[in-house]
């Protein structure tokens, strides 16, 4: 009995100083005396309540832009409206058709039927074409307005998937490559990730069809040359539902290679607008002027890459390219990894800074289930903030506002900057992720690959990643990724093809890496990046993503003068690396202002306050 009780103890201390090891092992974590007594953010991050996008604020604007009739405030013209945006198409948004037959170009939207206009203002419209318009509109689902489109019904369906584009209609022009020749807006394999759509039965001429043959974009051209496009689905909806990356599947490919479905039907509009609008300027989507804007990248997320992240610092501070490096503030062990965070390692951080680098976030954890964590309370601070990856389908005690408020105060306690850009681990991306970012003082995210949106260009995330009401965070998506086969210094020159579609028209090539190992990716660099620096701006992640706010801010509006053409531009903020593509007909009236270039068709911003006016004569005048 004496003999059991003993063992008991014995047994039992034994259990005890092994939880108690275990525990020491559990939440121990190298030193990080760097932040002894630190404890932090002390701010609270509180996220805002959605508020519904107003049309109004596009109201402005001189009759050179382009025209968005609106039918319905209630669609998704948010989609249309930051898509123009993104592609640099000046646009004015109006509820009244007397205002929007005084342009040139109008595009009426989300829908043309007797139940959203009078008869005299679907008379107005087709008198806009008569008279040499141009109009362009999304299912036209009645109103008579079918002989001025020229086709003589429609039917409906969620069958399609594919639009194939063919003929020569100038307004295709553009089109060369069979990734714009035929075009994603649904699975493929799952009806339910298809849109609705219309097919235009009785069209004469055809732009484009479904996969089943029938017609998806018709036109009509009057004797007057005006022009009329009717398009068989709701072109905002498709965006919005893009790039909020809700697509289902639509796309082609994850990412390394070209998915320009949502591109396509905005370079085909800016095409229309250009070619019909009197006085129409554009704003290109690349900084300084430059064909392509090129993002380095690195995600360091493992004990290796902390390490292995200097040789790629050297390597881009040898070539003058600022890159970014988002790292993981991993400050104790779990499922993952060892803790790689600490005093060890904190200078190589800093020398990223130092280098001229962007330091951004990559979390705390780097949890698969960053997608499916709780919001949090917005009150997480280090150290309390103790989340752990027990395994690949679960995390204890991490939130969405923990990650990335946590992460935040580490890094910026390190390098002393602001961190304002994010990519989380496993591109998991929770739909509460833009307002949580906003709440907790981010501005921009690479958090998607350009296959999962469909497009190449940056814009502006939406609340919840829904339809209704927008943010301040700026999405970058990826272009280049290193985990796909084969490994990276095999497939330079499809990247550098990739990178040649893209500067067609100024899209963005934001290149991924993970710095865990130098071989193949470090030739992959070095290889990549001196063919590119012909055509291509070079930044950091924040460098682009300020740039891109400023350029949001700019308004582009003309008039006719008595001598030509009088260009103005308003800007929120100073405006600077600015291209805007005008007329190559037009001349300057007089001597250029410090701070301004001219090429034909081209006129080149370096910098200049929040205004601007410029006149222009015409050759062709």
């Amino acid at each position: 009995m004496f003999w059991n009780k003993r063992v008991a103890i014995l047994i039992s201390a034994l259990l005890a100083a092994a939880a108690a090891v275990a525990l020491a092992a559990y939440f121990n974590r190298p030193p990080l005396e760097a932040f002894d007594g630190a404890e932090g953010p002390s701010e609270i991050s509180p996220v805002a309540e959605p508020e519904p996008a107003d049309w109004t604020v596009h109201a402005e604007g001189t009759d050179s832009r382009l025209a968005i009739l609106l039918t319905d405030d209630a669609s998704s013209w948010i989609g249309l409206a930051e898509g123009l945006k993104s592609m640099g198409v000046p646009f004015r948004m109006t509820r009244d058709v007397d205002s929007a037959v005084r342009h040139d170009v109008i595009i009426v939207y989300p829908v043309i039927s007797g139940k959203v206009l009078e008869a005299d203002e679907l008379a107005s419209l087709g008198q806009h074409v008569e008279q040499g318009g141009t109009l362009i509109a999304t299912q036209v689902l009645g109103g008579g307005l079918q002989g001025v489109f020229d086709f003589e019904g429609i039917s409906e369906s969620r069958a399609h998937s594919e639009i194939r584009f063919a003929g020569n209609d100038p307004s295709l022009s553009f089109i060369n490559r069979a990734e714009e020749r035929t075009v994603r807006i649904g699975n493929p394999d799952r009806d339910s990730q298809r849109i609705g759509t219309q097919a235009f039965e009785g069209a004469r001429t055809i732009l484009a069809t479904y996969e089943d043959g029938s017609a998806a974009l018709v036109a009509n051209r009057h004797p007057s040359g005006g022009q009329a496009f009717a398009l068989g689905m709701d072109l905002g909806f498709f965006i919005l539902k893009a790039t909020n990356g809700r697509s289902g599947g639509a796309s082609r490919n994850y990412a390394n290679a070209y998915e320009p479905s949502v591109d396509t039907w905005l370079r085909w509009l800016k095409s229309v607008y250009t070619q019909n609008q009197a006085g129409a300027v554009t704003l290109h989507p690349a900084p300084e002027g430059r064909d392509l804007a090129v993002i380095v990248s690195f995600d360091v997320d493992y004990s290796d890459s902390i390490t292995k992240m200097e040789a790629y610092n050297d390597l881009l501070a040898r070539m003058d390219i600022p890159g970014t490096f988002f790292v993981q503030t991993k400050y104790f062990g779990d499922y993952n990894d060892e803790a790689f965070f600490h005093d060890l390692t904190v200078p190589g951080v800093q020398r990223l800074t130092e280098s001229g680098m962007e330091v951004a976030s990559h979390s705390v954890a780097h949890s698969p289930t960053f997608g499916d964590m709780p919001l949090g309370d917005g009150k997480e601070r280090y150290p309390h903030y103790q989340p752990r990856v027990l395994n690949r389908n679960r995390a204890w005690a991490a939130s969405i506002l923990g990650e990335l408020r946590v992460s935040k105060f580490l890094l910026e306690n390190v390098t002393g900057k602001e961190v304002v850009s994010f990519r989380p681990g496993y591109l998991a991306t929770p739909h509460q992720l833009p307002e949580a970012l906003e709440a907790s003082g981010y501005k921009y995210a690479s958090t998607m690959t350009s296959g999962n949106v469909l497009t190449h260009l940056p814009f502006r995330m939406n609340f919840g990643q829904g339809y209704e009401a927008q943010t301040d965070i700026f999405q970058f998506p990826i272009a280049i990724e290193d985990e796909i086969p084969p490994h990276m210094n095999l497939r330079v020159e499809p990247a550098i093809d990739l990178a040649n579609e893209l500067a067609e028209y100024g899209g963005s090539f934001v290149m991924l890496i993970h710095p865990n190992v130098t071989e193949g990716k470090l030739d992959f660099l070095e290889k990549i990046l001196p063919a590119l620096q012909p055509r291509a701006w070079f930044g950091t992640l924040e460098a682009y993503g300020n740039w891109w706010t400023m350029r949001d801010g700019v308004a582009v509006d003309t008039r006719r003068s008595q001598d030509g053409w009088e260009l103005s531009l308003t800007s929120r903020q100073p405006m600077r690396g600015l291209r805007l593509d005008i007329d190559p007909d037009w001349v300057p009236s007089g001597d250029l202002q410090d701070g301004l270039t001219f090429s034909p068709g081209q006129l080149h911003v370096d910098t200049a306050g929040t205004a601007l006016t410029m006149a222009f004569s015409s050759d062709a005048e």
